[in-house]
């Protein structure tokens, strides 16, 4: 499995501080409306640590009410932490708004930095680490989750440590 990181050409990588830097305006908004609020965190849908196994992360849904298929969504990895190592029936597409580290797509680690994007193809394990000692890890997911588990339901259950899913590695990263 080939990973893939691109750098961002300086015109997408406006566009992404753009979007990096608003925040949906709710339920109420017109498709598409924001607010600014920089990269302020959100409430968490999911979080998991475990010191053991270096574990500290949250995910925050970006709430575009009228997404089907996308499910854009903000990965915080906490300073010297990791997310589980994992893999799910959707694809991600990977931009790291700050900070920097390193993502496992298979067997292959890749050195990432704000402005980078990496794919991760469907059900390929993969985990993200941050490497400073002391910046947030802030990466935004672009996943098809909602397509994915409109066809397959409620997969991502099993593919989680923090569940004990069936699926999750449950051995050190």
């Amino acid at each position: 499995m080939n990973v893939q990181i691109a750098p961002m050409t300086p015109a997408l990588t406006a566009l992404v501080a753009g979007v990096a830097s608003r925040v949906p305006l709710g339920e109420d908004a017109a498709p598409g409306a924001f607010t600014h609020d920089g990269l302020a965190p959100g409430r968490a849908m999911y979080r998991n640590q475990n010191e053991r196994l270096g574990i500290d992360f949250a995910v925050e849904r970006v709430p575009f009410p009228h997404l089907c298929a996308m499910d854009p969504r903000i990965v915080r990895i906490a300073p010297a932490r990791n997310n589980e190592r994992h893999r799910h029936a959707h694809e991600s597409i990977f931009v790291v708004l700050a900070g920097r580290g390193e993502v496992l797509v298979g067997e292959r680690w890749s050195v990432v930095k704000a402005g980078d994007i990496a794919f991760v193809p469907r059900w390929i394990f993969h985990q993200t680490r941050n490497t400073s000692e002391d910046e947030e890890l802030v990466v935004l997911a672009i996943t098809d989750f909602g397509l994915t588990s409109a066809c397959l339901g409620d997969y991502d259950r099993r593919t989680r440590l923090a569940a004990n899913g069936d699926d999750a590695v449950q051995g050190s990263p």
